[in-house]
């Protein structure tokens, strides 16, 4: 009903509504009238046509503005949702980069003492830089994600994403 209300401008909603309210009040006048056998006056019939013109109309017009005032407010939390989404969303990723740096520093340390360690297997250690190298690679890129969606999310975590071969 949303929908086909804003394919109509307020004062075709308003006219439409009113004149149908005018023909329906003064259908149920006439009829009313010859249904208890009473002759139908011109004031009556006056009467029957003005009230529900101004009523009608008036009422039209608030019910109008009230839908304005909602989709207005609509607009605006809509936008504070999106907002607190994207705080919640740079506070995970600063936390979950904070939590990333902290490991890929402690594995720094092991990395120091694989060096140190002229028996280990290089290719393992070339593995290892390799796998950190991505780590880094992959939280810079999800904490640079503009758009913040499920898409947009994935893709720039995705592996082979921004690697630089």
């Amino acid at each position: 009903m949303y929908e086909q209300l804003k394919q109509y401008s307020r004062l075709t909603l308003a006219a439409s509504t009113t004149v149908l309210v005018v023909i329906i009040s003064l259908l149920l006048v006439i009829f009313g009238y010859k249904l208890i056998g009473v002759e139908l006056r011109k004031t009556e019939i006056i009467f029957a046509f003005l009230v529900p013109l101004v009523i009608a109309s008036t009422i039209n017009w608030y019910i109008y503005g009230l839908i304005k005032r909602l989709e207005k407010l609509e607009s605006e939390l809509r936008k504070s949702i999106s907002k607190e989404k994207e705080d919640i969303y740079l506070a995970t990723i600063h936390g979950a980069q904070h939590v990333t740096n902290n490991l890929l520093n402690g594995l720094q340390l092991i990395n120091i003492e694989i060096e140190n360690n002229p028996s280990f297997d290089r290719d393992i250690l070339k593995l290892f830089n390799e796998m950190q190298e991505e780590a880094k690679e992959l939280i810079e890129n999800l904490s640079s994600v503009k758009q913040i969606s499920s898409e947009s999310i994935m893709k720039s975590v995705k592996p082979g994403i921004g690697k630089k071969r």
